[in-house]
């Protein structure tokens, strides 16, 4: 699960809050798992064939793929587009070794990943800012990140992650690990007291379910941490031999954001119809809240701010999360957008 570890939503995520069967998880999943024989090649009505694999199940960061499916902006590209679901192996491990064209990730997964120079390249951001915190019960009393210290997080022991949870928290953390399918019936079961999530999908969830929570947004405590969560990545072999299929891809993409950004309602009945596992309710409250964190402040979709990419970086090395320190830009690039 890549979102909110190593190993994780990590959605980030990305999103631990989708519960599926097993056998629906299984269907989906395989297709992810097959090699492709060429990357991007010509498909029916010479359509030009591109895989992009998700992060995890289908969520609300996805619609923007799923809208851009339904509405045929692929295909107005000359694109014959198949979105999958990773199993074993991350969105960036199919993408690095050319099993996917395209994948959802996030920007603190792929520290590791291009510390090894593994040849993946961010290039678009599917949210402008990080939507990731600390959710708690409100009975739990908590005012601040600060009044959760000493109290029992909920980790899935990825360093980075827990690294900036301590740095908002302080101190050392009480580590409870293991994975949540249902973070907010977790905490109500007393099985730990807080826990990192996404608001647009762990929050609104616990909305939906009349439960009282504080959630506390990692970048209002620290702006180092408003680090991109979830990007689109792709491998730097196709950036470099087809730009222009790059390029016609996330003008594709970006015209899918930018219709859910201002037809959430539709846009999440979309996401339901390509993903009927998906519920419905927490869809719709979802896409409302998520659609609002598409675009920027001019209206656009998928730019990075190269200062805020490297500012998190910087600080994870300087934390000695990292042997050495990354380039500037390492891993992103507005040039394809």
């Amino acid at each position: 699960m890549e979102i909110l570890s190593s190993s994780r939503i990590k959605t980030s995520a990305v999103y631990s809050m989708v519960v599926l069967s097993l056998l629906a998880i299984m269907a989906i999943s395989l297709a992810a798992c097959q090699p492709k024989a060429d990357s991007a090649k010509q498909g029916g009505e010479g359509l030009t064939e591109v895989v992009i694999s998700l992060d995890w199940v289908p969520n609300t960061n996805h619609t923007g793929l799923y809208v851009a499916q339904e509405k045929g902006y692929f295909k107005d590209q000359g694109l014959a587009v198949k979105i999958v679901q990773p199993s074993e192996d991350s969105a960036s491990t199919l993408v690095a070794n050319n099993r996917a064209d395209f994948g959802v990730y996030f920007q603190s997964n792929m520290t590791s990943r291009l510390a090894k120079e593994v040849p993946i390249t961010a290039v678009a951001a599917i949210l402008q800012h990080n939507p990731a915190g600390l959710l708690s019960l409100k009975s739990l009393g908590a005012e601040s990140p600060k009044d959760l210290n000493g109290k029992r997080y909920s980790t899935w022991e990825d360093p980075i992650d827990d690294a900036t949870v301590a740095h908002i928290v302080g101190g050392d953390l009480v580590k409870i690990p293991g994975e949540a399918t249902d973070a907010t019936v977790a905490l109500r079961m007393n099985q730990f007291d807080y826990i990192l999530a996404y608001y647009g999908w762990d929050g609104i969830h616990a909305q939906l379910q009349n439960v009282e929570t504080n959630f506390f947004f990692l970048k209002d405590y620290e702006p180092v941490f408003d680090y991109y969560a979830p990007v689109i990545i792709t491998n730097n072999k196709l950036l470099e031999t087809k730009p222009e299929l790059v390029k016609k891809t996330l003008a594709a993409m970006k015209q899918g954001y930018i219709y859910a950004a201002k037809n959430p309602e539709e846009s999440a009945e979309i996401l339901v119809k390509h993903a009927p596992e998906t519920n419905k309710e927490l869809a719709l409250a979802s896409q409302k809240y998520i659609s609002t964190q598409y675009l920027d402040e001019e209206g656009d979709w998928g730019k990075f701010d190269y200062d805020r990419w490297d500012r998190f970086y910087d600080w994870v090395y300087k934390k000695g999360l990292l042997e050495k320190p990354l380039p500037p830009q390492a891993g992103v690039t507005n040039d394809y957008l």
